[in-house]
């Protein structure tokens, strides 16, 4: 999916000029294995869970660009073709194998897109840096120890 965009130089996804904060899986693992090893203090509670920086995807593109070492510019795609041309259940099928999950996250990635492009992540809470007691890992971190970037962003050889 992102291997030829990347490859090229390009980030194309439909977020516009939007603003989100995600977190790194691995933040997002270590919080579960918390809650989970000891769940009586959130009891009926729930959290607005955002990553340490709020930015649009012109932002996301200088991590990308300073991880790999070359330029990378974020080109804004319309949500629906995106969503048309990326979110293609056979194709997630073949990645996921039952077709019932692969519907379920099609459904999921078209809802989750459309809300970012609509605004609605543009928040940041300091609620994930409390519950891991230290400060959650940046977008340019995650970048850095994805063992797959590079791969994904190989320039194709002619």
């Amino acid at each position: 999916m992102l291997a030829g965009p990347l490859s090229n130089g390009e980030l194309r996804l439909p977020f516009g000029d939007q603003r989100l904060a995600p977190i790194a899986v691995h933040d997002l693992a270590e919080v579960c294995v918390k809650v989970l090893v000891d769940p009586a203090p959130h009891i009926s509670k729930s959290y607005v869970l955002t990553g340490p920086e709020l930015k649009d995807m012109y932002g996301f593109a200088e991590d990308h660009a300073a991880v790999l070492g070359r330029q990378v510019v974020y080109l804004p795609e319309e949500v629906e073709a995106w969503n048309e041309a990326f979110l293609d259940e056979t194709v997630l099928q073949e990645t996921l194998g039952d077709p019932a999950v692969a519907r379920h996250v099609a459904a999921h990635l078209r809802i989750q897109t459309m809300l970012i492009a609509g605004g609605r992540h543009d928040v940041l809470s300091d609620q994930l840096e409390t519950l891991l007691g230290r400060p959650p890992r940046t977008t340019r971190w995650a970048l850095q120890n994805n063992t797959r970037l590079r791969e994904l962003a190989a320039v194709p050889s002619h």
